[in-house]
C-alpha cells in the first residue's frame, strides 16, 4: 500500500488543533477534550490518565463506532499506567458528521490517524505511541502500520480481522451449517420454510462481490443468529448493552460527557459510517493476511473463542501470519467462553493482558 505523500504546507497546518482543557498541569493524572485538524473534517480526542506515561490511541470498532463507552469498558484498568486517547474516528461519536462518502475511506482513515499521531507526539513530547484496535479497529491499526510502522511502539488487536474473504465466509458458513442441522429436525413447516430461504440467501450472498453488503451483513450478524439459537456477538446475552441502555444510565452519561441530544446523533452518524464501507467492495474484499510478515511491531492478539462476527480462529490466523516476530514479541490470548466484545464480557482478563502487554514492550 502506497504511502500517503502531503503537501509541506498541509502537513503543518495538520498538526494544529483545537484543545478543549489545559495543555500543562502539575497533576499528572489528566482528563482533556481535543479537537484536531484533519482534511475537511476534526476528529474528537478524550485523553484520559497519566500524562508522564505512554501514549495508547484507542481505535474504536465499527466502521462507524465511538469511543466514549471505552472509558469505562477499558479505561479502569489502563489509565493509571497509561495515557489513553480515545479516538472518535472521521464522522464518528463526537467527530465532526461527515456526509461526504468520498471520505469514508481506508486512505482517508489512514492519513486521519497519521495526523492524529504526529499532533499528540508533539503536544506531549513522546516519540512514538502505542495502539490497541478491537474489531475493525483491529484491521485499522494493522492498515496504518503498513504504512507508518516505525511511529508504533506496540499494538494490541482485539477480535481484529484481516482477511475480508475469511470472515465473511466463516459466518456464512457456519450458519448455513446450522440451518442444515435444523433442518434434519423435527420442525414446523413455516420454520423449514424460513431456514430454506436463510440458505438461499447465505448462498447468493457468499456467491457475490459483497458490493451491497450493508444490508446483507446486518441481516447474516443481526437477524439470522436469533433464527438459529446463537448470538453472533456475545457468548453471555445477558451482558449486552443497548443503545437505551447507555441512554438510561446517568453516571455513564456523565462519565462520556454526552448530552442526550449529542448521543442521539451517534446512531445516525454510525449509520453513514458504516453504510459507506460496507457497500463498497473493496473495504468488503481487504486482505492484507500476506503483508501481516511486514509488521516488526511487538503485538498481541486477542480474541473471544465464541467470536462468530470475524470467525473463529482469526486470532490464530493474524498470530501465525506476523511471521517477522518472535515467541517474545507476539502474543495470542483466546478468551474462553467469550464473544465478540471481551471488554463487556471479560473486562478485567481484557485489563490484565493489556496491561501486561503494553508494560512489558513500554519504553
Amino acid at each position: 500500500m502506497r504511502n500517503i505523500i502531503f503537501l509541506a504546507l498541509f502537513f503543518i497546518s495538520s498538526l494544529d488543533f483545537v484543545s478543549c482543557g489545559p495543555t500543562e498541569r502539575k497533576n499528572p493524572n489528566i482528563d482533556e477534550e481535543l479537537m484536531i485538524k484533519v482534511p475537511e473534517s476534526e476528529l474528537y480526542l478524550r485523553m484520559r490518565g497519566n500524562v508522564n506515561k505512554p501514549i495508547i490511541i484507542n481505535l474504536h470498532g465499527g466502521p462507524g463506532g465511538y469511543s466514549g463507552i471505552d472509558i469505562k469498558l477499558m479505561g479502569p484498568g489502563l489509565e493509571d499506567n497509561f495515557l489513553i486517547a480515545y479516538l472518535d474516528q472521521r464522522g464518528c461519536g463526537k467527530s465532526l458528521k461527515c456526509t461526504d462518502t468520498t471520505r469514508l475511506q481506508v486512505a482517508q482513515y489512514i492519513q486521519d490517524l497519521d495526523i492524529v499521531i504526529d499532533s499528540l507526539m508533539n503536544r506531549y513530547n513522546k516519540k512514538n505511541v502505542n495502539l490497541m484496535g478491537s474489531s475493525w479497529g483491529g484491521m485499522y491499526g494493522f492498515l496504518y502500520m503498513l504504512e507508518h510502522q516505525g511511529k508504533i511502539n506496540s499494538y494490541a488487536c482485539i477480535d481484529g480481522k484481516v482477511n475480508s474473504h475469511y470472515q465473511n465466509h466463516s459466518l456464512i458458513d457456519y450458519e448455513i451449517n446450522r440451518a442444515n442441522e435444523l433442518l434434519q429436525t423435527t420442525i414446523s413447516d413455516s420454520k423449514r420454510s424460513e431456514l430454506k430461504f436463510i440458505i438461499s440467501e447465505l448462498n447468493r450472498i457468499k456467491n457475490s462481490n459483497f458490493e451491497h453488503f450493508h444490508t446483507d451483513v446486518n441481516w447474516m450478524k443481526h437477524e439470522v443468529p436469533s433464527k438459529l439459537g446463537f448470538n453472533a456477538y456475545f457468548a453471555d446475552t445477558t451482558k449486552i448493552i443497548s443503545f437505551k441502555d447507555v441512554l438510561q444510565d446517568t453516571a455513564l452519561m456523565k462519565l462520556m460527557k454526552y448530552t442526550e441530544e449529542e448521543f442521539s446523533e451517534v446512531g445516525e452518524k454510525a449509520e453513514i459510517v458504516n453504510r459507506a464501507f460496507r457497500n463498497n467492495p473493496s473495504y468488503n474484499n481487504i486482505d492484507i493476511e500476506k503483508e501481516l510478515a511486514l509488521i516488526n511491531t511487538p503485538t498481541v492478539v486477542i480474541q473471544g473463542d465464541q467470536d462468530f462476527v470475524v470467525g473463529l480462529g482469526h486470532a490464530e490466523l493474524i498470530y501465525n501470519a506476523l511471521t517477522a516476530l518472535s515467541s517474545e514479541t507476539k502474543e495470542l490470548h483466546i478468551i474462553p467462553e467469550t464473544g465478540h466484545c471481551p471488554a463487556i464480557e471479560e473486562p478485567e482478563k481484557l485489563s490484565e493482558i493489556l496491561n501486561k502487554f503494553f508494560i512489558k514492550h513500554s519504553n
